[in-house]
C-alpha cells in the first residue's frame, strides 16, 4: 500500500472538512476552525505549509447534536459515545472507504478500521475561579496521560508492532499488572463523566477544551465564542470565533510571525495514512 504523499494528506483532510461545513452550515450547527488551521486561515489562508492535518471545535451543546445527526454520509463520525472501544475522550470524523492507517498510538480497538480523519474538540464550561481550573484541568491532565500510557501498552493487540515495542509494553505489564486490566476506553469514559458534571454547571462564564487535556490548555470568556465570522482556508470560506485575534494571541503569542525552522514539522508523525 502507498503512503499519503503529504499534499494528499492535506487534500483528503480538506474534503472532510469540506463535508462538515456543508452539513453544519445545512443543519444550524456551530463549528469552528481550531489550533494550527485556525492559525494556518489566518497567517496563510490555507494549511500552514508544515502542517498536515485539520482541527475543528464546537460548542458542547453543538457537538452532542452534531453526534447525533451526522449520519448516512460519506464520512463517518466516531467518538468514545458511539464506539465502544473508542480509546479518546473527543470525537473523528473519519474515511473508512479509501484509506487507512498505522499508528504507534492507537485511538480505537478491532470494531472499525479508520483512514484519514480530521479531531472534532468539543468546547465546554470550566470553574470561573482560575485556582478551581487548574485543579480541574489537572485532574484531567493526568486521567489522560494515563491514557496514553494505557493505548501504547495495549497496541500490541490491535496492531502489529516492532519486536522491541512489544517487549517494551510486555515488560510494563508485568512490572505493574493493572496495565494488563485497565482499558483505556475506560479512562476515556471516566473523562467524559467529569467533564459532564462540569458541564451541568450552567453559571460558569469561562471555555476551555479538556476533552483532550494531554495536548491543550486554554481558559477562554464564554463571550469569545458567542460570535462567528468567516476566514477564508484554502479558497473557501469556514467558520472561526470574531474574537479569533484574541485567541490566537493567548495561544501563540506574536502569531504572524513564523517559529524558528527547526519546529517547522508535521504533528502527526507518529502516524502512516495510506491508500487501501
Amino acid at each position: 500500500m502507498k503512503r499519503l504523499t503529504h499534499k494528499e494528506l492535506q487534500d483528503f483532510s480538506l474534503e472532510i472538512l469540506t463535508d462538515i461545513a456543508d452539513f453544519c452550515e445545512k443543519e444550524g450547527l456551530k463549528y469552528s476552525l481550531a489550533y494550527g488551521t485556525l492559525l494556518g486561515a489566518i497567517r496563510h489562508k490555507g494549511f500552514i505549509p508544515w502542517d498536515d492535518d485539520i482541527d475543528i471545535i464546537m460548542p458542547r451543546e453543538d457537538y452532542n447534536r452534531f453526534r447525533e445527526t451526522y449520519k448516512n454520509r460519506k464520512f463517518i463520525f466516531v467518538d468514545s459515545n458511539n464506539t465502544p472501544d473508542c480509546f479518546i475522550a473527543f470525537g473523528r470524523v473519519c474515511d473508512t472507504e479509501r484509506t487507512i492507517t498505522r499508528s504507534y498510538i492507537p485511538w480505537h480497538g478491532k470494531s472499525i478500521k479508520t483512514g484519514v480523519w480530521i479531531d472534532v474538540f468539543p468546547v465546554d464550561h470550566v470553574p470561573d475561579d482560575h485556582d478551581e481550573f487548574e485543579k480541574y484541568y489537572g485532574g484531567l491532565f493526568l486521567l489522560q496521560r494515563y491514557n496514553t500510557r494505557l493505548r501504547k501498552i495495549h497496541a500490541g493487540k490491535i496492531e502489529r508492532f516492532s519486536l522491541l515495542r512489544q517487549l517494551w509494553a510486555n515488560a510494563l505489564k508485568s512490572l505493574n499488572p493493572r496495565y494488563a486490566k485497565q482499558r483505556p476506553e475506560s479512562i476515556a469514559g471516566y473523562i467524559n463523566e467529569i467533564i459532564s458534571l462540569g458541564n451541568s454547571n450552567k453559571t460558569f462564564n469561562h471555555l476551555s477544551q479538556v476533552a483532550d487535556a494531554e495536548n491543550a490548555k486554554e481558559y477562554f470568556d464564554a463571550d469569545d465564542f458567542s460570535e462567528y465570522t468567516d476566514v477564508e482556508f484554502e479558497g473557501r470560506k469556514f467558520k472561526a470565533p470574531a474574537r479569533y485575534d484574541k485567541i490566537l494571541s493567548m495561544m501563540y503569542g506574536d502569531y504572524m510571525t513564523l517559529p524558528p525552522k527547526k519546529k517547522r514539522t508535521p504533528k502527526q508523525r507518529y502516524i502512516k495514512f495510506l491508500w487501501k
